[in-house]
């Protein structure tokens, strides 16, 4: 796992350019991970509680290590995607190595019934202020992995988990919660591209904030008519994790993916992306440039009113261009 935290600032050179953003089409609805009959059963806290401290060895381990080995053994998804790009990084001596971190006082949200087994964990960085949200899936055997992760924005505040009376989390596998990642996706893409959205969210540094930061490195970007282009988010078609809450609404894990694709449109041009795609491809760009982010969303979506993202997490996974 890693700690970085991105707000979706570029970076940008002289000549460099982004470009308006576009409309997207609306995703189709994500998986979730769903209910079913013969679902194993839930893990006591205790479980949990192991699980999660083999997870921080062996994390603490990998980055030690720079072990691609180790994440495959010890995460999984979204979250093993992130950290084996992360390592290609490092071994190109563009990102420092992770120092070992342990957490305290984790929470533990543990859903009865849902198949793959799954559970959260919510806990704080020992010597910080951060605190990540977390999910462990059951791969196979009882084999748990880190799935996603994402940590909480400043300002910002989990909501309340609806408990059972045996202390037990309940998964929310159906309804439009589950597809707040698609909703968030149009609100950002219409946002950065200076349009009003057809979704709503509230307001904050994941939504309102990032978007318009995004509309002005757009608009700066296009004045110099060098470069055309766009940024948009898209719905990844990955499970999504959801949890009860105690107003009868919800909080969603899900991933986003933010595509930049740029192309010159003058010659003897070049373009620097931000220094998060540094050691994934070359440092300038003179013709087209294609990079992209995956954010981990956890979003409250409460039972009224609008929708608000509480935690973030977003690291590059590709660069691509001439």
């Amino acid at each position: 796992m890693r700690k970085g935290i991105v707000l979706g600032s570029v970076a940008l050179s002289v000549l460099a350019a982004a470009g308006c953003g576009g409309k997207t089409k609306p995703a189709a609805q994500h998986p979730s991970a769903s209910a079913k009959p013969h679902a194993a059963p839930a893990l006591t806290e205790a479980q949990a509680r192991t699980i999660f401290t083999n997870y921080e060895r062996v994390n603490n381990e990998a980055n030690a290590k720079v072990s691609d080995a180790l994440l495959r053994e010890n995460e999984t998804g979204p979250m093993l995607e992130v950290d084996l790009v992360g390592n290609k990084r490092i071994r190109a001596k563009q990102e420092k190595k992770i120092k070992a971190f342990y957490y305290q006082s984790p929470q533990f949200f543990i859903p009865r019934d849902v198949s793959p087994a799954w559970f959260a964990v919510f806990a704080q960085v020992r010597g910080s202020k951060d605190k990540e949200f977390l999910v462990m899936v059951d791969t196979g055997g009882g084999k748990y992995k880190a799935a996603a992760g994402s940590w909480l924005a400043k300002g910002q505040k989990l909501p309340s988990i609806a408990r059972g009376a045996d202390g037990s989390a309940t998964a929310v596998t159906t309804g439009p919660a589950l597809d707040v990642g698609t909703r968030l996706s149009t609100y950002l893409t219409y946002t950065a591209a200076r349009q009003k959205s057809p979704e709503k969210f509230a307001s904050g540094p994941l939504t309102s904030t990032l978007g318009r930061n995004w509309a002005k490195s757009v608009l700066q970007i296009n004045s110099g008519n060098r470069w055309q282009g766009r940024t948009e988010w898209k719905a990844r078609p990955q499970p999504v994790y959801a949890l009860k809450t105690t107003d009868g609404g919800a909080l969603v894990l899900s991933a986003v993916v933010q595509g930049l694709r740029y192309t010159a449109t003058k010659p003897d041009v070049w373009y620097k992306p931000s220094d998060d795609f540094l050691g994934l491809g070359p440092k300038r760009y003179y013709n087209r440039f294609t990079g992209e982010w995956l954010w981990t969303y956890g979003t409250y979506v409460p039972s009224t009113g609008l929708p608000s993202v509480v935690t973030s997490g977003a690291h590059a996974i590709s660069a691509t261009g001439s």
